[in-house]
């Protein structure tokens, strides 16, 4: 097998005064290349001051430590001890329950055979390092990575578990892994920025390539803000190889934080925070833990992502550019320390490097590193979860040699993206950040307690609150509407550039018997999907042309509902997104199938074999939410959902499909499989890849 690696063709960067791509606006023309030079030696010792300072983080950092009914914030500095905390065997404070009854918490252990201590395999870095082989052997589509996941067997926490068991069980595809429709109990959970934050130094100096794959490699574990503080973090790693204040670093990723939502919010809470008690750590870390609100599905509040990114944020301010302080701060403020202070703390081992000259070098190399004889331990025996169980993947590994498979792997991206190696030097086309490219309006997410930002008729549209999210996704509120004859509810969206593309994301669930359109509409113009019967809380995207400037988006009941059914919908998030047409491959129009769909695609000739693209495919379903698998030329090649589109065959309704897709051939024959299921086929397109911000 082939494998993909990601990249953004530099004509797709350089698309100022192109026109090219959907329309003559395009979100690419607002980025800055600047050519720079990084050496060899420098960018393996950034990377390996960043792997180190994951390793030190964690050792350090203080996890779900309770004080009596509640998460303990603020924790005393005295506790702290570099490379010395819970995780690294120290109880004095806190001791941890099972785990460490077991032997098993302290993952910083001795081999007695070489005398060095070794690091021992945790959710805070195991996926970083499984990622660099996942790359090399198999590169970064979603394929590659459902391949890789299932031969080499991952053990993982929360949304990593889950994403694990639907790859075993029906071979599913990211993004679907990471989905509440999809399977995933947990994908709200930490596992999308702590294991995927580091692919950041495989883009130095290009963060949106960065970010391109953190959406790929996040979304196989995890949806929504979890990815976001993913792209946040990962656009910091990307650009400490050239910046050397964390400050600046942070206001530049800023950008990946969309504007009005909960981690942008996050953000300039935390600067305004700090800027009013620059010397009051214990009051700010009270003060966060208050600004925390309910996620659907969580069940422990202090993996919070928010919370988390704010106590990162803070953590870097207070350290001031201080490695030893930051990774402080960072293990003692609370809820997810360690991850917390892996995070932190990594990201000044690449401001800084690894160098003698270094306050943090000695104890690193006398704990972990070794002057390069240090080793990273796989542990798959023990029951402690995180680790990669196949007997094919290495047991020990020399931490630099992890390292050499990071340079690898960047050097690969460097050249696919228009860089190039000139002897000991890389010359690294560098970006700016994409600027925020949502339309989040003030109200998106009904925490105003009102209905402010939507309009509706023929019904009544009202705001309810609740403690626990049932029907609501995030915070205390959502939206309810009830059906007395087509009721609708939208929002006008009046600042969008006519000819561009734009997705939205919102998360919904219905009545029994409710049919509902998610419509977008000018005028007489209007474009839909539809779902129904959605008894349970799911992510539902729509993407839609704007043919103006001002572009009603709502919902509204289709004429098989009944009177008084309801709609709940919470979090309603618009993104503009490149979206290029390939090719068109059927325009057939919806046609029912029993049980299966066979289709002979051609690969249009400016696709390449090892590219991955999206498939298209117009769909109604009217039964339950259905995965449906893919088989490439007689052979498996992943699945997918088919959601519920329709309450009954005779209904109007449909949605499409967005599938990540590699040929295997010129021409591949693909057959769909929905065993003991009817579902009706429509058009099916070939489009580009595009990353999109709301998973």
């Amino acid at each position: 097998m082939k494998k993909t690696l990601f990249l953004i063709p530099l004509s797709a960067i350089l698309l100022i005064g192109c026109n090219n791509q959907a329309s003559e606006y395009s979100k690419f023309t607002d980025v800055e290349i600047t050519n720079k030079t990084l050496s060899k030696e420098e960018y393996f010792n950034k990377t390996l001051g960043g792997l180190l300072g994951q390793f030190a983080g964690f050792l350090s950092g203080y996890e779900f430590v309770w004080d009596g009914p509640n998460p303990h914030v603020g924790m005393p500095l005295e506790w702290f001890e570099f490379l010395n905390g819970p995780y690294a065997g120290n109880y004095d404070h806190y001791f941890p329950g099972d785990y460490a009854t077991q032997g098993i918490y302290d993952r910083h252990k001795l081999n007695e055979e070489t005398n060095m201590y070794e690091v021992w395999s945790d959710d805070d870095y195991h996926i970083d390092i499984f990622n660099q082989t996942i790359l090399d052997e198999f590169g970064s589509s979603s394929y590659g990575i459902k391949e890789a996941w299932k031969k080499y067997l991952v053990s993982d926490w929360g949304g990593g578990s889950d994403a694990m068991n639907l790859i075993n069980r029906y071979g599913l595809l990211a993004p679907f892994t990471g989905t509440i429709e999809g399977g995933n109990r947990y994908g709200w959970c930490t596992e999308g920025y702590i294991e995927n934050e580091t692919l950041g130094m495989n883009a130095p100096g290009m963060p949106n390539v960065a970010n391109e794959l953190i959406d790929k490699f996040a979304s196989n574990v995890a949806y929504g803000d979890s990815i976001i503080w993913a792209k946040f973090y990962g656009t910091m790693y990307s650009l400490a190889y050239f910046e050397d204040d964390v400050k600046t670093i942070m206001e530049e990723a800023k950008e990946v934080l969309p504007l009005n939502s909960r981690p942008r919010e996050i953000y300039d809470k935390c600067i305004e925070l700090y800027n009013e008690h620059p010397n009051e750590y214990e009051l700010v870390a009270k003060e966060i833990a208050l600004w925390r609100e309910p996620i659907y599905r969580i069940d422990n509040i202090q993996t919070d992502p928010s919370i988390n990114g704010a106590y990162a944020i803070m953590s870097w301010l207070y350290g001031n550019n201080d490695y030893m302080d930051t990774c402080m701060y960072s293990s003692m403020f609370g809820y997810d320390g360690d991850c917390t202070s892996a995070i932190c703390t990594g990201l000044m081992g690449v401001i800084n490097g690894f160098k003698e000259t270094n306050e943090e070098y000695d104890k690193l190399n006398s704990l972990i590193y070794y002057n390069g004889e240090g080793v990273y331990f796989n542990d798959r025996d023990s029951g402690f979860p995180p680790s990669i169980k196949s007997d094919v993947y290495f047991t020990r590994i020399k931490i630099d040699d992890i390292v050499k498979l990071y340079q690898k792997n960047f050097e690969e991206i460097l050249v696919a993206n228009g860089g190039k190696i000139e002897g000991d030097n890389y010359i690294i086309p560098t970006t700016t950040v994409y600027k925020d490219h949502s339309h989040l309006f003030k109200n998106y997410n009904a925490e105003e307690r009102n209905t402010d930002g939507f309009s509706y008729s023929n019904n009544d549209l009202k705001v309810f609150t609740e403690g626990t999210n049932t029907n609501s996704h995030t915070g205390y509120a959502g939206f309810e509407l009830t059906n007395s004859r087509n009721s609708e509810a939208y929002h006008k969206f009046s600042d969008l550039h006519e000819g561009s593309y734009y997705r939205l994301s919102t998360y919904v669930k219905t009545s029994s018997d409710a049919e509902i359109e998610l419509f977008a509409r000018t005028g007489d113009d209007v474009q839909i999907i539809t779902f129904a019967s959605q008894e349970d809380l799911i992510n539902k995207t729509f993407i839609f042309k704007a043919n103006s400037n001002d572009v009603e988006v709502g919902f509204k009941f289709t004429d098989d509902s009944n009177n008084e059914d309801k709609l709940y919908f919470d979090d309603f998030m618009l993104e503009e997104i490149d979206y290029k047409l390939i090719n068109n491959i059927s325009d057939q129009d919806l046609k029912i199938s029993s049980n299966t769909y066979t289709k002979n695609i051609k690969k249009p000739s400016e696709v390449e074999l090892n590219e991955e693209i999206i498939i298209k495919i117009q769909y109604k379903n009217y039964s339950d939410t259905t995965i449906a698998s893919l088989n490439r030329n007689g052979n498996l090649f992943g699945s997918f959902v088919f959601s519920n589109t329709s309450l009954k065959s005779t209904s109007d309704g449909y949605d499409y499909a967005y599938i990540p897709y590699v040929f295997e051939k010129d021409s591949d024959i693909i057959n769909i499989n929905f065993e003991g299921k009817r579902i009706y086929i429509g058009s099916i397109d070939i489009l580009d890849q595009s990353q999109f911000m709301f998973r």
